[in-house]
C-alpha cells in the first residue's frame, strides 16, 4: 500500500531543507565573526570554536533529512516523514554550549580570580 503523493510534498521538503541550511549558514557566520573579532586565548574564541561544529552538524543534518525524506516521498512509503529527535538533539547541543559559556563567564566574573576575562 502506497501513500498518495502530491507535488507540493517535494517542494515542502526542499523548502524545509533550505530553511535548515539557512540556519546553519547563519550560525557558522556568527561563529566565524566571533572568531575573527575575538582576541587570542579568550572565552569568545572558545565559544566560537564550540559553535562552529554545531553549525556543520546542522548542515549535515539538513542534508541527511532532505535525502531521507526525498527517498520516502519518491518511494511512496507509508511511514512518517518527520523527525522528532534531530531538532531536539541539535537544540540541546546549542543550549549546552550556551550554558557552558555562561557558567565560564560567571566563574570568570565572580570566581576566585577576582576579575573578568576579556571578552
Amino acid at each position: 500500500p502506497s501513500q498518495k503523493m502530491e507535488p507540493k510534498q517535494f517542494f515542502a521538503n526542499e523548502r524545509t531543507f533550505i530553511h535548515w541550511l539557512h540556519n546553519a549558514v547563519m550560525l557558522a557566520s556568527i561563529s566565524s565573526g566571533i572568531l575573527a573579532l575575538a582576541e587570542r586565548d579568550t572565552m569568545a574564541e572558545v565559544y566560537a570554536l564550540c559553535l562552529l561544529p554545531i553549525s556543520f552538524s546542522l548542515a549535515a543534518y539538513a542534508l541527511f533529512t532532505f535525502r531521507w525524506r526525498a527517498t520516502r516521498i519518491a518511494g511512496r512509503f507509508p511511514v512518517r516523514w518527520d523527525d522528532p529527535f534531530g531538532p531536539v538533539i541539535l537544540g540541546c547541543a546549542m543550549l549546552l554550549c550556551l550554558c557552558v559559556f555562561f557558567v565560564f563567564q560567571l566563574e570568570a566574573t565572580f570566581g576566585t580570580s577576582g576579575g573578568a576575562t576579556r571578552f
